[in-house]
């Protein structure tokens, strides 16, 4: 083979390489009448994350979040087709002294408005949802709105519907100060100084696990495991536990959007831009106790102007997943399913 044409071969096996490793959708699941967004009467164009309760009777029981409105959205899931439900009030018009913890302070560039929840990820497990606001400083003028640092928790019954009132508080924002390197950029300004922004929440055992899209150190993101009976105890002293911070090798200036949990521990990751960077969304496979052993499994296809900021696991089983993604600047989530391998444990 003459040696000019070595480079151009190498060009066309990367190519080839880059193209296996996008993943392909199985199908579009319909949605049956329009989540509700920020403006009375208008859908949602800003999903960003949905959790479910295991099947039941065919159907599963789950809750939607946006980041532009201050509640949640039931939603049923039942083969291909998602039928939204009631809403759910998690903030009002101002603070709640039932609120757990203390309010941070002195963070962000500058004083802003309560205002909404900024709601970026949800989970569900044993009974609850759970729900998460950015604790991120506003994306525009980098002001602080309290609103935005808020973790509730929602228990519901065997149908998924709510047994007592919203739980809110502050505490994450004390385990996310402690993170280690990433908590020197909790306060900070998302955009203009890589600040701290939870995307994605998880949650096993006691364990509630906080992805973030940033900060992203040298080709690092980070995960912040929090103890629920540290966040959710009652009264109104600041959490001192210290967190688990794992540093995950998700690449240059990528984060997390979004986690899902997996049987035997393990964790699903959506990671993507950790801000505006022109960069392809991906799915990782993560083993909390050997984070450098973490497996890409794929990339996701461009949606023209949606960013995959969803993820959700419908069904495990027999070496391979089945999970949902939603995306953000897309009518209703444009949720899409995919079917995944997952590579045995090897602890």
């Amino acid at each position: 083979m003459r040696p000019r044409l070595l480079p151009l071969l190498a060009a066309l096996l990367c190519a080839s390489f880059a193209q296996a490793a996008t993943l392909a959708p199985e199908q579009r699941f319909r949605t049956l009448g329009d989540f509700s967004g920020k403006k009375p009467g208008k859908p949602a164009r800003d999903v960003s994350g949905l959790a479910c309760m295991p099947v039941a009777n065919g159907a599963q029981r789950c809750l939607l979040i946006n980041d532009e409105g201050s509640f949640a959205q039931f939603a049923r899931i039942a083969e291909n087709r998602i039928t939204p439900r009631a809403t759910l009030p998690i903030v009002g018009t101002d603070a709640s002294p039932d609120t757990l913890g203390q309010p941070p302070q002195g963070i962000c560039r500058a004083p802003g408005r309560f205002a909404e929840l900024d709601g970026e990820a949800v989970a569900y497990a044993d009974g609850a949802f759970y729900l998460a606001g950015s604790h991120g400083c506003s994306r525009n003028k980098g002001e602080f709105r309290l609103s935005a640092f808020h973790l509730a928790r929602i228990k519901v019954d065997v149908e998924g519907a709510p047994t007592g009132r919203v739980e809110l508080t502050y505490r994450l924002s004390d385990m996310l100060r402690q993170a280690g390197e990433a908590g020197a950029f909790f306060g900070r300004s998302l955009m203009d100084d890589n600040g701290l922004n939870v995307e994605g929440i998880a949650v096993i055992g006691d364990t509630l696990w906080a992805g973030l899209r940033a900060p992203s150190l040298g080709d690092r993101s980070f995960l912040v495991g929090a103890s629920l009976t540290a966040l959710f105890a009652p009264g109104h002293a600041a959490a001192t536990a210290a967190p688990t911070v794992v540093a995950l090798p998700a690449g240059r200036d990528r984060g997390i959007r979004d986690l899902a949990p997996l049987p035997g521990g393990r964790l699903l990751a959506l990671l993507g831009p950790a801000q505006e960077q022109s960069l392809p969304y991906s799915l990782m496979l993560v083993d909390t106790a050997r984070p450098e052993a973490a497996e890409t499994l794929g990339e996701l296809p461009a949606r023209g102007g949606g960013k995959a900021e969803s993820l959700t696991v419908l069904a495990e089983g027999r070496g391979a997943l089945n999970v949902l993604i939603g995306y953000d600047g897309r009518k209703n989530g444009h949720f899409e399913s995919y079917r995944l391998p997952l590579p045995a444990e090897t602890r």
